[in-house]
């Protein structure tokens, strides 16, 4: 099979998606792409330098999520026949590990290991807006879609779909999806570390879960919701006690 034929049989059904390079990098490479651009909590970033301040971070923030949204449209023809049917259990998974991300990001931030590596903007719509204003919650709203619909396919189709196979075999396509050796083990630990220096323990443990989820039902949905239900209990928790350091 080749990088753009359709997947023959459902014995193949692991394999794929078509147009891989573009279905799997192109999403998250324009998500992180335009991250450049978002100016920092302290003003900080690349628009920062240019004097933008975090009041921007709402407009930029909507402009990234649209890009990645066409983006992951734009491949939609290739990936809707790869992603599979969802099981049931993989987003109670996800809503359940909500729990030992939190504590565990928390310990760290207490123990001071990691403050200031990859902080988030801790962008605060009720502080910025004023609190029940339509701008807070319309802001609020594009926020959870981010978080629940846009990132978890974006970084799944980047992690599971892409680099977890390259490093078994260049033509990534061709690895049946959830193969867990040692090197995409490792890529997967890796991964989480860069991407995610404030929370390195948890984001270690997290991906390795979900890695685990690829592996035991070789769907890429599965990772998906699994994805997203961390992300929707996430920011439900932020919300109600205002950590928005934690998004």
């Amino acid at each position: 099979m080749n990088a753009t034929d359709e997947p023959v049989s459902a014995a193949e059904a692991d394999y794929g998606p078509t147009k891989p390079w573009f279905t799997c990098v192109a999403p998250l490479a324009a998500y992180l792409w335009l991250e450049l651009l978002e100016p920092g909590a302290e003003g900080g970033g690349f628009l920062g330098s240019l004097g933008i301040t975090p009041a921007a971070y709402p407009a930029i923030y909507a402009l990234r999520i649209a890009v990645t949204a066409a983006v992951i449209i734009a491949a939609w023809p290739s990936l809707r026949r790869w992603l599979g049917r969802p099981s049931w259990w993989p987003p109670l998974l996800g809503i359940g590990l909500v729990v030992p991300w939190i504590v565990l990001a928390v310990l760290q931030r207490e123990a001071g290991w990691g403050g200031g590596m990859g902080e988030r903007s801790s962008f605060d719509p009720f502080t910025a807006f004023g609190g029940g204003t339509p701008q807070a919650w319309g802001f609020l709203a594009l926020r959870f879609v981010g978080l629940v619909m846009i990132v978890p396919v974006a970084e799944e189709l980047f992690l599971r779909g892409f680099l977890m196979r390259f490093v078994v075999r260049e033509e990534f396509w061709k690895v049946p999806f959830g193969t867990l050796p040692v090197a995409a083990a490792g890529a997967c630990a890796l991964y989480a570390a860069v991407s995610h220096p404030a929370e390195l323990v948890a984001a270690v443990g997290w991906f390795a879960v979900v890695s685990g989820i690829a592996a035991a039902t070789r769907k890429p949905i599965d990772c998906v919701l699994a994805h997203a239900g961390t992300n929707l209990a996430l920011g439900a928790y932020v919300v109600a006690t205002g950590n928005w350091w934690l998004w």
